[in-house]
């Protein structure tokens, strides 16, 4: 669409420019040949765009009649996301952790409340963990005890490895006040009681907040060696994916978390359906597969 539009523009310029150029002609030099062939170049400039502006409508048009029917697959798929995913995850316990800026899908909590499942907590990462404040990050450096010359990226996997630590109950209350009163991790909900998995809801809004060599590489390694199911998601318009580097930590993943396919794959992910599921250039496979209970409706 952007290059046709770009296309449309040069072919007005040049039109414009020939116009000036037939003026020009016509009243300085005054020969009519050199006028005739610059009359029958516009002719045919001007036919090209008016094709090119009707192509141009004909793309909005079908884009319009695309969307729709993305939306109606997608209330299609909503209405029948409860009966897919009814009670497979009674019992459930799980942790939820923002890394990378972004909202919770309010459709995810959704599937995961209709298949029995419960979050105990949520952790988010703010902006200030960039460490871009040469005061935050001395604050830091403090807290931890660490040296002088530890990386910032060392100090994001330190605050990560914290962060695991807390949604695991095996955190100190310091270290929980520590990162809330200096802005760099909210946490909320209570982390008593084991868990069953941690799902990591990456992909940034923007490069000043992805943390993925980091922080989540961090977090995901600390839950890992605790032997804690790790799922990592993002939406399916994230402009910074962070698919390809949770699938090095062999963890399952679902890139399209905000649409109803997204959803059920994770919650079947979560049941022991373990895989890279969705719609980018990374997914192994678009859903798992349904079980027959599942097509039966449960019966």
């Amino acid at each position: 669409m952007i290059d046709l539009r770009y296309h449309i523009a040069s072919i007005v310029a040049v039109f414009l420019a020939l116009g000036v150029g037939v003026l020009i002609g016509s009243t300085i030099v005054g020969d009519d040949l050199l006028v005739d062939q610059q009359k029958k170049m516009i002719d045919r400039l001007e036919e090209q765009f008016y094709v090119l502006r009707e192509r141009e409508n004909n793309l909005v048009a079908q884009n319009q009649y695309q969307d729709q029917i993305i939306n109606n697959y997608e209330n299609y798929s909503q209405a029948l996301l409860p009966p897919l995913v009814q009670q497979r995850l009674e019992g459930y316990r799980a942790a939820v952790v923002v890394t990378g800026g972004n909202d919770v899908p309010g459709g995810m909590l959704n599937a995961i409340s209709v298949a029995g499942a419960g979050i105990t907590s949520k952790a988010v990462v703010l902006e200030d963990t960039s460490l871009q404040d040469p005061e935050m990050k001395a604050k830091v450096i403090s807290f931890y005890g660490l040296e002088n010359d530890v990386t910032v990226d060392a100090l994001r996997e330190q605050i990560a490895a914290s962060v695991a630590a807390v949604i695991l109950n095996k955190g100190d209350a310091a270290v929980v006040a520590f990162l809330q009163e200096n802005g760099l991790v909210k946490f909320s909900g209570n982390n008593e009681g084991p868990i069953n998995g941690v799902i990591v809801v990456g992909g940034a809004t923007d490069a000043a907040m992805s943390f993925i060599t980091s922080f989540d590489k961090g977090l995901i390694t600390a839950l890992l060696n605790e032997g804690v199911k790790v799922f990592g998601v993002e939406t399916s318009t994230v402009p910074y994916s962070y698919m390809e580097e949770y699938q090095k930590y062999g963890i399952s993943t679902i890139d399209n978390v905000d649409m109803s396919p997204g959803q059920i794959s994770l919650v079947y992910a979560m049941e022991g359906e373990p895989g890279n599921y969705g719609i980018k250039r990374t997914a192994k496979k678009f859903m798992p597969a349904l079980p027959a209970d599942a097509m039966r409706g449960q019966e």
